[in-house]
């Protein structure tokens, strides 16, 4: 399938579920093409088709899994260390100058296709990007109960 064809299909992409309609493991398994960067055995990296800036790249988990939380340890720690390889890889052939590395986990949190993945998104001085949130200073009273109550779970 062509790469602009897609573009097109975006707006489905979210209802995709594992197997054979799920966009990313249809890229692993080469069904649908794409603009490889890398393979290793656990993960994909490839140019993504709606890119934020020049040079946004996706690693995805070759396993099917929703999120970042449901993935073996070694996979993600070796994504991760991917992510970092390839952010020293953009900055000296692109001329990144920053990054943002962002993990979208379940729809709430803006997670489009539901295979875990990162976004590994160079910067560029006045690239009009923006990543902000209100700051919830209505948070700060109770930040210790909330330590506490995580730390239970860890």
């Amino acid at each position: 399938m062509d790469p602009s064809k897609m573009i097109k299909d975006l707006g489905s992409i979210g209802k995709e579920t594992f197997g054979k309609s799920c966009i990313f493991c249809r890229i692993v398994k080469g069904d649908i093409p794409c603009t490889k960067l890398f393979e290793g055995p656990e993960y994909i990296a490839f140019l993504d088709i709606s890119p934020a800036t020049k040079g946004h790249a996706l690693i995805v988990a070759k396993e099917h899994r929703e999120t970042m939380a449901e993935l073996p340890e070694p996979t993600l720690t070796s994504m991760m260390a991917f992510a970092q390889k390839l952010s020293r890889a953009l900055s000296s052939s692109l001329g990144a100058e920053g990054f943002n590395i962002l993990i979208n986990n379940k729809a709430v949190a803006g997670q489009v296709i539901p295979h875990a993945h990162i976004h590994v998104i160079p910067r560029y001085k006045g690239d009009g990007l923006r990543i902000h949130w209100e700051v919830r200073k209505d948070f700060l009273p109770i930040l210790k109960d909330l330590a506490e109550k995580i730390r239970t779970f860890l």
